[in-house]
């Protein structure tokens, strides 16, 4: 484990009308993973190559930068990169492998896992690279990987398109990507990673590489899918399509409905268009802090023929809550964002389920009366349409099956009842997990869950190993849900 000797810290600032960083002596020691050290003089000239801020603990902006959506996470960098190019994140790659570094890299920092830090080793931070060029001819979008998908969003939906994106705004586009990227548009479009076209990357060598079908395709098709594992994706280009007003919201009953909510959407899905890009049940608790159980659905079609579709939702049983209305596609993407604010803590177990069978109703409904987080929230969605369409070894993304993703979403706010929230999603997994088909949406997956890391990449994991040991077979990029390199040399 890398270590830093923080006694040696000078703790002065020098102000001259603005707090300058912290200085920090020549006898500061940075004790790699082979336990040799890295004189202060490298290090600077390591920050003299740098554009961006390198950060270190107690220099300004470091904590800020440290910051992840997931509080229960706590990692400590030795340094953190802020870098403002593709030659910083270069510089950083060869600095990192010269070094012997752990090396993590972070883009919007909503990793589940906290992946986007490490303890004690190097930050590749990406978050200041917010470029975003749209081409409204081309029907294409290019964008750095510090981007969110609000930030996207804002930019491809001023000419009225969009890219298969993460519902949570403030993800980062990069992450959400390379792990798959299920979003509203399942259904339309497919994933985030079928919308992929291109990427510029920086392997575990420090070589630039710009990728697409029909340049270092086995690569590319290592991107979609296949998460960090293979170097600094730097930026990002994406399909993009029509979508104007969509129909979104949700209806909302009362915590005794679940049961036959989940029974009637069960039923309901099995002929829905692609326009209903995405369609799931969740018990959350409504704004006054009460338990409910609701439908939400996502229409990307006329209005009036979604209000004909989603017609029966309103209908069944006598409903708290509806507010199902148009809405800008921008509006509905960043419509879950007061639900999952960073800060708070989180913890999930999430697999794949064929059919709403009634086992696995009733231990969603069992394990629904006892949630000790009125914050938390467990979700079942269905995914289909394009989605499903694509083969599973086309993209290192391999979950194609018609059917259900399950989130069992832990979120609380005070640190000190992490026990107890973290048991309650691990006993619910426990019931359910004999019910489930399989697989497991990387994305959605918590920290200490190495053991599900091939179920997760399912039948593609040995041609990711292959990718993984032409392109980083030291596993430099380890920071992740990992594919282990199997060559000589790791």
């Amino acid at each position: 484990m890398v270590w830093v000797d923080l006694l040696n810290f000078n703790n002065s600032y020098i102000s001259s009308g603005q707090e300058e960083e912290k200085r920090v002596s020549v006898e500061t020691r940075v004790s790699n993973l082979d336990g040799r050290t890295i004189a202060e003089t490298v290090i600077q000239d390591f920050k003299s190559n740098l554009r961006g801020p390198l950060l270190r603990p107690g220099t300004p902006g470091y904590e800020d930068a440290r910051r992840i959506w997931n509080a229960n996470i706590e990692k400590h960098p030795a340094f953190i990169a802020k870098c403002t190019g593709v030659a910083d994140i270069v510089h950083s790659v060869k600095f990192a492998r010269e070094n012997n570094l752990l090396v993590s890299i972070k883009g919007g920092g909503h990793s589940i896992p906290g992946l986007g830090l490490c303890d004690g080793g190097l930050t590749i931070d990406l978050s200041s690279l917010k470029e975003v060029r749209v081409d409204p001819e081309e029907k294409t979008a290019r964008a750095g990987a510090g981007v969110t998908w609000g930030e996207y969003d804002h930019e491809t939906q001023f000419y009225g398109l969009a890219s298969t994106g993460g519902e949570i705004s403030t993800t980062g586009i990069s992450g959400l990507t390379l792990g798959g990227g299920n979003g509203w548009l399942n259904g339309m479009f497919g994933t985030s990673c079928d919308n992929l076209v291109a990427a510029d990357v920086v392997t575990a060598d420090g070589a630039f590489h710009s990728v697409d079908q029909d340049h270092e395709k086995d690569l590319f098709w290592g991107l979609r899918g296949g998460g960090g594992n293979f170097g600094v994706v730097s930026s990002l280009k994406y399909k993009i399509h029509p979508i104007g007003k969509v129909l979104g919201g949700f209806v909302g009953w009362n915590l005794d409905m679940t049961r036959e909510v989940m029974e009637f959407l069960g039923d309901f899905v099995r002929e829905l268009p692609d326009e209903v890009g995405k369609i799931g049940v969740e018990v959350i608790a409504s704004r006054e802090g009460v338990p409910m159980v609701i439908i939400r659905p996502g229409y990307f079609g006329p209005t009036e023929e979604g209000e004909r579709l989603l017609g029966p939702i309103r209908r069944l049983g006598k409903p708290r809550y509806d507010t199902l209305r148009a809405m800008s596609y921008e509006a509905l993407q960043s419509s879950r964002d007061p639900y999952w604010p960073w800060g708070r803590h989180n913890y999930f177990k999430s697999g794949f389920v064929e059919d709403l069978t009634d086992d696995v109703i009733e231990t969603f409904c069992a394990h629904t009366r006892n949630v000790p987080s009125q914050y938390s929230q467990i979700a079942v969605e269905y995914y289909h349409g394009a989605y499903s369409r694509v083969k599973s070894g086309e993209t290192a993304y391999p979950h194609r099956v018609t059917g259900w993703n399950l989130a069992i979403g832990g979120s609380w706010l005070d640190g000190s009842a992490s026990e107890r929230n973290i048991s309650w999603v691990r006993a619910f997994w426990k019931d359910i997990e004999p019910l489930m088909s399989g697989g497991v949406y990387v994305n959605f997956m918590s920290a200490g869950e190495d053991d599900r890391i091939k179920v997760a990449y399912g039948k593609n994991y040995d041609r990711l190993v292959s990718v993984k040991n032409r392109y980083d077979p030291t596993n430099l990029f380890k920071v992740n849900e990992n594919i282990k390199p199997d060559v000589a040399s790791q």
